[in-house]
């Protein structure tokens, strides 16, 4: 169980980064950006190539981040911008576009093999002789820890934060008050996607990179935001871990390729008993929080 819930952390980790800016595109668009999980395997091989230039590994992960991030601002751009007002469909496809026009030009530029990180052999760190997990995968778990306080604090005590808190809940009522939609979408697309890059680069600390990462975390990401909750952020860091736990528990009986059926069949059964997810019992925490500070 130790074995489980540690590997369970580290996969909670990557998809709590992905996960949270999948759901902040959804909350603030209204659609489904197919095209996320491209950016986390943009990042994985943005990663590799920082690594190969012999760059330290956290200023390859801000690096990623901030090229990550502008190239979701220039997505949205170019390709979202203009057709928002043509519907969910639309905007659905065309992200379904973005998605094979990234994975193509990817794979061009890097090659169709399977690629790794070029890292110093590290010792695993262990528990009363038993080995645990490395110094990679504890610094994935402590950044993916560290990113749920950021951003509750980014969201809730920062400018940007709160404007996209509000264009989110209502765009007019936010732009009554003095928000920009519109600028507030770039905020969104610039953070989601700098998250989805920083994912990747963890995903390939830990792992392999290849251009069929994006496609395979895409139903997990999808799983770990229907669970949380459609637009709760808080839900979905929740579920982010719980996806992760519950995938390592799956495959002790499972072949590992299943992972996306175990997060899927999680998704079904929440539907069955929770069609809410984590969002109601979170709303209900957080209403009886009030009512004793009141």
């Amino acid at each position: 169980m130790l074995d489980v819930i540690i590997f369970g952390s580290i996969s909670g980790s990557i998809i709590l980064f992905a996960a949270l800016g999948f759901s902040m595109i959804l909350k603030t668009e209204g659609f489904i950006n197919v095209g996320h999980g491209q950016m986390l395997m943009l990042g994985a091989y943005l990663g590799l190539l920082g690594n190969k230039m012999g760059i330290p590994i956290f200023f390859v992960g801000l690096l990623v981040a901030i090229i990550c991030g502008l190239v979701g601002m220039l997505i949205f751009a170019i390709f979202v911008s203009p057709i928002k007002t043509k519907g969910i469909l639309v905007c659905l496809f065309t992200t379904v576009g973005v998605s094979y026009l990234i994975n193509g030009i990817v794979g061009a530029v890097a090659g169709k093999s399977v690629q790794a990180f070029d890292l110093p052999p590290v010792k695993a760190l262990a528990i009363s002789g038993y080995p645990v997990a490395t110094p990679y995968e504890i610094m994935v778990i402590c950044f993916g820890i560290g990113a749920a306080f950021l951003v509750h604090a980014f969201f809730n005590y920062t400018l940007v934060g709160k404007s996209i808190r509000a264009v989110s809940d209502n765009p007019d009522l936010a732009k009554l008050r003095g928000y920009n939609p519109k600028k507030t979408s770039f905020q969104v697309w610039f953070l989601a996607s700098a998250l989805a890059g920083m994912a990747g680069v963890f995903s390939g600390l830990i792992g392999s990179v290849h251009l069929g990462m994006g496609w395979q975390i895409l139903p997990i990401i999808v799983a770990a935001t229907v669970f949380g909750g459609i637009g709760s952020i808080y839900g979905v860091m929740v579920a982010s871990f719980l996806v992760g736990i519950t995938m390592e528990i799956g495959i002790l009986v499972l072949p590992a390729n299943y992972r996306a059926a175990i997060a899927f069949g999680l998704i079904v059964v929440v539907m069955l008993i929770r069609p809410e997810g984590l969002k109601s019992i979170w709303d209900a925490a957080a209403l009886r929080y009030k009512n004793k500070e009141s």
